[in-house]
């Protein structure tokens, strides 16, 4: 089991930052996992939600920005906001895997070329809950793994995978169970489980299993393995 720091290291700064991306390199954790919206101008940057209000000073949708008026945006705590690149950058020459969540339509064709130009393929996986977007971003980038985001525990996960052209699936810690995780590894699709932030749901989620598990607290975490 691999443990995934969820939009970074939120235990050390703030979300979906290059200081918490910065601040994995100094643990044990081997998977990182974040969000990216493309600009209005073609740019892919890292934030979760799809406005600024939360966690920025700025307000409104990110998608009708251009990277240059998002480039001068700071978060509440006075972090810029980082491109695709910038994390690419950071992590290519370390043995951290991404698992990058997509959160807007976008040029997928381009996205695949960022990825391919900027970091091994094989360290990757795009994730959404929109399985369109997984699909057609697999169909344009076919040697790029894929992850099916759901809510809820389904009845047929592997059914739903391969309809999306996936190679794994990703629950919360509040629906997956023992029988989902046998079902995909029967058929060779990984599971991911999100966010273990206790002892007792980490221990849990090792005992089932799963491929990957998610974690807002990626240091305190370590030390439960």
């Amino acid at each position: 089991m691999k443990i995934m720091g969820h939009r970074g290291s939120r235990d050390r700064a703030p979300e979906n930052t290059m200081r918490s991306f910065k601040a994995l390199l100094d643990s044990k954790v081997t998977v990182v996992e974040f969000d990216i919206h493309q600009t209005v101008d073609g740019v892919w940057v890292i934030h979760h939600d799809d406005t600024l209000d939360r966690t920025t000073t700025a307000t409104g949708p990110l998608s009708s920005r251009t990277w240059n008026e998002l480039s001068e945006v700071r978060t509440k705590e006075g972090d810029a906001l980082p491109r695709l690149e910038d994390v690419l950058t950071l992590y290519q020459d370390t043995a951290m895997e991404l698992q990058i969540e997509l959160k807007s339509l976008g040029d997928f064709a381009n996205l695949g070329k960022i990825l391919n130009q900027n970091f091994p393929l094989s360290r990757i996986t795009v994730i959404s809950f929109n399985h369109q977007w997984l699909h057609d971003f697999k169909t344009s980038n076919p040697e790029i793994k894929t992850t099916c985001l759901l809510f809820g525990l389904p009845l047929n996960p592997v059914e739903i995978v391969r309809a999306a052209k996936a190679d794994g699936i990703s629950l919360s810690v509040n629906w997956i169970d023992q029988s989902l995780v046998q079902k995909c590894h029967a058929q060779k699709l990984t599971v991911t489980a999100w966010n273990a932030n206790d002892p007792v749901v980490f221990d849990k989620m090792k005992s089932i299993d799963v491929d990957f598990l998610g974690t807002d607290i990626p240091f305190t975490a370590m030390d439960w393995i």
